[in-house]
């Protein structure tokens, strides 16, 4: 379910602050020790929220079609989430906009009634092997499954913070040097 929200990230508006920053070397990797950062925080919520969720459902030690329902929701939930907070990896939704990309949304947006199809249509139900969820429990996956959401733009935050005493540092420098 995630496809389409991803393939969406490839048509995301041009950042024109990249023209701001200096060119990346010919030799250094693509994959930086930031993004590589990145990708583990995320995936670490993700498997872990899905895991908890995971047991927390299985407490009679059987496999049922709640169970499935609950823990294929909240991976595809988290996805949607993880996708939103991949649309730039320094700006926050809200700088960048969340109306910007209007091929993202449409994909969010089919990708999320995809699943309530699964959850809520009985000839998916049979094929997928799920059953109906309450309101409740949708309410209590979309809070899990934003902390990927919360925890990218925090850490966002957190390098914002930490370029900002780098550049103020360097700036330091150079004034005492200049005098």
């Amino acid at each position: 379910m995630d496809g389409p929200p991803a393939q969406s990230l490839g048509v995301e508006p041009v950042d024109h602050d990249v023209l701001k920053k200096p060119p990346r070397k010919v030799a250094d990797s693509m994959i930086d020790k930031q993004l590589i950062a990145h990708i583990v925080t995320s995936a670490t919520v993700i498997v872990v929220g899905t895991l908890c969720v995971f047991y927390a459902e299985m407490r009679d030690g059987k496999v049922t079609p709640r169970d499935t329902t609950m823990t294929f929701t909240c991976f595809v939930f988290f996805e949607m989430f993880n996708a939103l907070s991949c649309r730039s990896q320094t700006k926050f939704i809200f700088e960048i906009g969340l109306f910007s990309n209007r091929f993202f949304l449409v994909a969010v947006l089919l990708s999320i009634i995809g699943q309530l199809a699964v959850i809520y249509l009985p000839p998916l139900q049979y094929v997928f092997q799920t059953e109906a969820l309450s309101a409740s429990d949708l309410f209590y996956l979309t809070c899990l499954t934003s902390s990927v959401f919360l925890v990218n733009e925090f850490r966002k935050l957190i390098s914002r913070i930490i370029l900002k005493r780098h550049i103020n540092r360097t700036n330091m420098m150079i004034n005492q040097w200049m005098v």
